[in-house]
């Protein structure tokens, strides 16, 4: 019981991180995207692209997918690390 405490309190901190390195790509492709817009080619003329900084409150927020170790927690089974 102890180790599977352990490793959820893993995954939790992890998806933490995951979630927080999310965002800061995020903000990087916003402003790189930013950057890039000023820039035009003989192909095609330079155009001003709308970038939201923030989603839409409407957008469902989207939750990790539970680790193997702990989807065979529920079932009986277990999984060697």
């Amino acid at each position: 019981v102890s180790q599977l405490n352990a490793v959820t309190q893993q995954n939790a901190s992890a998806s933490e991180e995951l979630a927080a390195t999310a965002e800061e790509m995020n903000a990087q492709a916003t402003s790189l995207q930013d950057l890039i817009s000023q820039f035009k080619t003989d192909a095609e003329p330079a155009a001003s692209v709308a970038v939201s900084r923030t989603p839409p409150a409407s957008a469902p927020r989207r939750h990790a997918m539970p680790s193997p170790a702990l989807a065979a927690a529920g079932t009986g089974d277990f999984v060697k690390f």
